[in-house]
C-alpha cells in the first residue's frame, strides 16, 4: 500500500461514492439512489472537478461514465491512479459503448479498474461497489466486466 492511501471506509462513516457523471438526469439519479445503498454520494459532471473532489470528499470508490465532456474514462483513470493520496482507488467505468473500444480496453489494463455495462440494475450496482470497496489492492481481478 503506498504511503496515505487508505484502501478501506474509515470505522464510523458510510463508505463514499465519487459520482463522475455529465449527463445531467443520469448523475442525479444515481446521487439520489446510492444513498438508499448505504453510501455517501459526491457528484462531479467532468474531470475539471475531479481533483479537488478526491482531495476533499476522500472517495472510498469512483463511478464514472465513460464517456465525457473533453476527456474519456481512460484520461480519468490516468488522473486518478496518479493522484497523491488516491491512486489506490478502484474505479468502476459504467459505459453503454462497445467493451471493445481501444481506450476502454486500455483503461481496463490500469490496476483496480472495472467495467460495469449499461443499464445495469441497482443490486448489481451497489454489489460491485461494495466487492471493490472491500478489494484489497493489488488483488487479482475476477473479472474487468459486470453486465
Amino acid at each position: 500500500m503506498a504511503g496515505g492511501i487508505i484502501p478501506h471506509p474509515r470505522a464510523g462513516r458510510a463508505p463514499r461514492v465519487l459520482v463522475v457523471e455529465d449527463h445531467r438526469y443520469l448523475g442525479g439519479l444515481l446521487r439520489d439512489v446510492l444513498p438508499q445503498g448505504g453510501f455517501e454520494v459526491s457528484l462531479v459532471t467532468d474531470t475539471n472537478g475531479l481533483e479537488t473532489a478526491l482531495e476533499t470528499f476522500e472517495p472510498d470508490v469512483i463511478l464514472a461514465d465513460f464517456r465525457l465532456r473533453g476527456e474519456d474514462g481512460l484520461d480519468l483513470c490516468r488522473k486518478v491512479r496518479s493522484h497523491a493520496l488516491c491512486g489506490d482507488v478502484p474505479v468502476i467505468l459504467h459505459t453503454a459503448i462497445d467493451p471493445r473500444n481501444l481506450r476502454l480496453q486500455e483503461a481496463l489494463t490500469l490496476p483496480r479498474v472495472t467495467l460495469l455495462l449499461k443499464p445495469a440494475d441497482f443490486q448489481t450496482m451497489v454489489s460491485l461497489l461494495r466487492e471493490q470497496i472491500s478489494r484489497e489492492p493489488g488483488a487479482a481481478e475476477a473479472s474487468h466486466i459486470t453486465m
